[in-house]
């Protein structure tokens, strides 16, 4: 986790000087990283890690039921999402 937080912080570091050819992979990852930074409590995914240091699991904010719309996976993040991140960030 703390590997995947460090590469979208330099992603994210490196956006305003990078061109307009950003992947909608890396847009995506951006997206997934702002979803669980914006959640701000332990167990965000599946993945996380627990305060015990285990991994989360089915006790993940994104196994309960709803999901209470956090952005876990690439497979969680829409085309539009992506399209609306590009008109936000001028990437058109």
């Amino acid at each position: 986790m703390k590997l995947l937080t460090f590469f979208i912080f330099t992603l994210v570091s490196t956006l305003s000087v990078a061109d307009d050819g950003i992947s909608d992979k890396e847009i995506k990852m951006i997206l997934i990283h702002q979803s669980i930074q914006e959640y701000g409590k332990s167990c965000p995914c599946p993945y996380s890690k627990s305060p015990n240091g285990g991994q989360c699991g089915l006790n993940s904010a994104y196994s309960k039921a709803g999901r209470l719309s956090i952005l876990c996976y690439p497979s969680n993040v829409t085309k539009k999402m992506v399209k609306k991140y590009r008109s936000e960030n001028g990437l058109q």
